[in-house]
């Protein structure tokens, strides 16, 4: 009997430590990663009397300790994992008798082994897209010095892939812009074959293909008349990975992570100020480390990324995008002289300032800037120019 209690205590304190160190961690040592969703983790809200009482405080402790308690992302991982392969198992006879139809699948989309979102609906965002448009239009107006680019990445929102009907957001805002036809280009995705050769099944951003001839197309749309940068050898396979469509029921599936090694130039990076390297992609590469992500082999959303070649016969390039120019930054930046690249998501909490536009262009002596994202991109509001 009174070995039965130890235990029962013993079990009792060792469950308070794991919750008093969560409870420490989440308060002063909160991480920024939550790698298995591939996202930045949820942190803590500063306490404030109306936080309290409209409860949005509360919201944010149970978000943070959800994400930052020892051991909670594991345990989510194992429960999701579970659940979802048995889940998977039991559906997959009725997912490979409809390759050509969408299937709900839980609280995901699935058509013929690709998790998809659904396709939009134009006359539901042409307000939104309006608003970027003429936001854009009176930064290209007020700034006649700068060589503005629009570049539109269309994805599965874009087409049903079921009709092949295209939903016409990417053609909608590419003609409200004042700028030159030679200023604006387009990723076509127009169907579910150029869709899936040039996507991910389990994330929503390019492979590397995909990203591959984004950067060519980029390279194109900015004049720039050096020959791409080659892959070194094929492509190299560096394990299993689940994307970041692969949460919940749907965390059961997984895909192969290949990526393409590139000779790149000596450069110096800053990340948020600090030098870092952006992404780890020798590191895949070359065996040191495992399970891939998108994030951690190309690099991830940051306020502010600085490329340096020292070739000052180029110019200098802003890229004002989101996830899906991760995997091009340091391709695009071996052809230019500096080459910033902002996410106005995160630029004042990383940087500790709002992004200004016209006063970071004539700080930084930028003379091509990059707009380049997808439909959502387009249509949040957190990618307007402001300053």
């Amino acid at each position: 009997m009174l070995a039965k209690k130890a235990v029962n205590a013993l079990f009792v304190v060792g469950i308070v430590a794991i919750l008093l160190a969560g409870l420490v961690r989440t308060v002063f040592f909160p991480k920024q990663i939550n790698a298995y969703e591939n996202r930045y983790a949820e942190k803590l809200a500063p306490f404030t009397l109306e936080g309290w009482l409209d409860g949005s405080f509360q919201d944010s402790v149970d978000a943070a300790l959800a994400d930052q308690v020892q051991l909670a992302q594991y345990y989510k991982k194992a429960f999701n994992l579970v659940s979802s392969r048995y889940l998977k198992a039991v559906s997959e006879p009725v997912l490979s008798r409809c390759p050509d139809r969408y299937v709900k699948y839980v609280d995901a989309l699935m058509f013929d082994g690709y998790i998809t979102y659904p396709y939009r609906s134009l006359p539901d965002l042409t307000e939104w897209l309006d608003d970027k448009a003429d936001n854009y239009d009176r930064y290209f107006q007020a700034h006649p010095e700068l060589d503005f680019y629009v570049y539109y990445i269309e994805k599965d929102t874009d087409v049903d892939f079921q009709t092949g009907t295209r939903v016409g957001a990417s053609d909608y805002i590419l003609d409200r812009l004042e700028l030159p036809p030679d200023r604006l280009g387009r990723f076509e995705v127009d169907s579910f074959e150029a869709f899936r050769t040039r996507f991910y099944r389990t994330d929503h951003h390019w492979n590397l293909d995909g990203s591959y001839q984004g950067y060519t197309q980029l390279l194109e749309l900015l004049g720039v008349e050096d020959e791409p940068l080659a892959p070194v050898g094929g492509a190299v396979e560096l394990g299993r990975f689940s994307g970041s469509k692969a949460t919940g029921a749907a965390s059961g599936f997984s895909e192969p992570f290949y990526a393409y090694r590139f000779d790149f130039p000596d450069m110096e990076i800053t990340v948020n100020g600090a030098a870092a390297d952006y992404g780890d992609q020798d590191a895949f590469l070359d065996g040191l480390r495992d399970r891939p992500t998108y994030g951690d082999f190309y690099g991830w959303d940051n306020g502010e990324v600085i490329f340096s070649t020292g070739r000052t016969d180029r110019e200098d390039l802003l890229v004002i995008g989101e996830s899906y120019d991760n995997a091009v930054l340091k391709l695009l930046a071996s052809h230019f002289d500096h080459t910033y690249a902002v996410d106005l998501r995160y630029y004042e909490a990383h940087m500790g300032e709002e992004f200004r536009f016209s006063e970071y262009v004539e700080e930084h002596g930028i003379t091509q800037v990059l707009l380049i994202g997808n439909l959502d991109y387009f249509a949040m509001s957190e990618f307007c120019l402001e300053g």
